[in-house]
């Protein structure tokens, strides 16, 4: 009688040892609460990061998609733009597309962000990298510093998400 009970005990215990750690999602959950801006995201599944960008624009000539980058600083006047952390631990811009929607103005610096949409090269004229600057609340030295174009990598983005904003940051209006 105590071995009929014995075996199934033995064999529980031996299956468990071959279960794959991945597959116990029980004991470990996300705690990640997303806020979303723009249009939605339909599927969230496959991000690319910001330094896997470059290597997919130039495998494929083309930068649609699910990026995925950590925030560095939102415009400071109205939230119609971000930069995050890029490929070479550089910053890289993320427009709002359109203007049609806007990110909080401060409170989601170091935040991760998924962002849908296109990622493309393009050359910064003088005046439009002092207007950023300025949203950025950058010191006028920084600001009159600014004397040639850039070309660099930017994205648009038509919808973005982003990782436990706190309540109450602020918005365009505000």
């Amino acid at each position: 009688m105590k071995n009929a009970f014995l075996l199934p005990l033995v064999l529980v215990c031996l299956s468990s040892c071959n279960s794959d750690p991945s597959d116990q999602t029980a004991s470990t959950h996300d705690t990640t609460v997303w806020t979303s801006y723009g249009e939605p995201i339909a599927d969230l599944s496959t991000p690319v990061s910001a330094s896997e960008v470059v290597s997919l624009m130039d495998a494929g000539g083309s930068g649609q998609g699910l990026f995925d980058a950590e925030i560095v600083q939102s415009c400071m006047t109205m939230g119609c733009w971000m930069s995050v952390k890029g490929p070479q631990g550089d910053t890289v811009m993320v427009f709002m597309k359109d203007h049609a929607f806007f990110v909080p103005k401060d409170s989601v610096q170091g935040k991760r962000a998924l962002f849908s949409g296109e990622a493309y090269y393009d050359t910064l004229s003088v005046e439009f990298q002092k207007h950023l600057l300025e949203d950025a609340g950058a010191d006028q030295a920084a600001i009159d510093a600014v004397s040639e174009p850039v070309f660099e990598l930017a994205f648009e983005a038509s919808g973005v998400q982003i990782a436990d904003v706190p309540e109450g940051a602020p918005m365009a209006g505000e």
